[in-house]
């Protein structure tokens, strides 16, 4: 994986890009800041990136660039919740709107981030439907993205006293990544706290690098 190779190529095109102010770049731009964001992600420097992003996201709404305003507040949010930094998040979302010309895929992602910003400030309803929303919308394509959603539904149901169906966890290609969070399912079902903490540990290392330990912590205590 030659990620911090990739890094240096994707700083040296969005400075390139900071030279142009053409609308036909958008497009190539949009693409530009995504793999600027991702490698860093890869090289674990993320937060290096933050201060840029943000400037770029006041350039692209002076000049009007809708599709770079939902690519950058995206990766933004997405910068934010890398860190667990939901304050701040929200700050920045509830600042900023999302063009009218929304893409679909865009859309998606900033439902999936509202929806998980709603989880932690205790606003279940609302972080349902903006999950919710986000799994109609998000394209059967998209995999990952949707077990990434699922997971963060599940846990959202679970702490508004619903029981997700278990026919829901068998859907093609979701069986196996949702089966800690099936496990932690049946344990809430049965309501065994014993069976439900040794799911916690069992799969603790998942739940951490999904950043829903925090959630399921606050489950055990209901």
């Amino acid at each position: 994986k030659q990620y911090d190779k990739a890094k240096t190529i994707t700083i040296a095109a969005v400075a390139r890009l900071d030279s142009f102010n053409r609308r036909s770049l958008d497009i190539l731009a949009a693409r530009i800041y995504y793999y600027y964001s991702w490698s860093h992600e890869c090289t674990n420097c993320l937060d290096a990136i933050r201060s840029k992003l943000l400037a770029l996201l006041r350039t692209a709404t002076l000049r009007y660039d809708n599709l770079g305003q939902e690519v950058l507040l995206n990766l933004l949010l997405r910068n934010y919740l890398h860190y667990n930094l939901y304050d701040m998040a929200e700050k920045l979302r509830s600042k900023t709107e999302m063009p009218e010309s929304r893409s679909n895929q865009q859309y998606c992602r900033y439902l999936y981030y509202l929806g998980r910003i709603r989880a932690i400030q205790l606003e279940y309803t609302g972080a349902k439907e903006c999950l919710l929303q986000a799994s109609r919308k998000a394209p059967q394509a998209a995999l990952g993205f949707r077990i990434e959603v699922f997971k963060w539904n599940v846990l959202v149901r679970l702490l508004l006293g619903e029981i997700p169906d278990r026919a829901s966890f068998r859907q093609t290609g979701l069986t196996k990544p949702l089966q800690p969070y099936f496990e932690l399912t049946r344990a809430v079902r049965i309501g065994d706290l014993v069976l439900f903490k040794k799911v916690v540990d069992q799969y603790n290392d998942t739940f951490q690098k999904d950043k829903t330990l925090n959630l399921i912590n606050r489950l055990r205590r209901n």
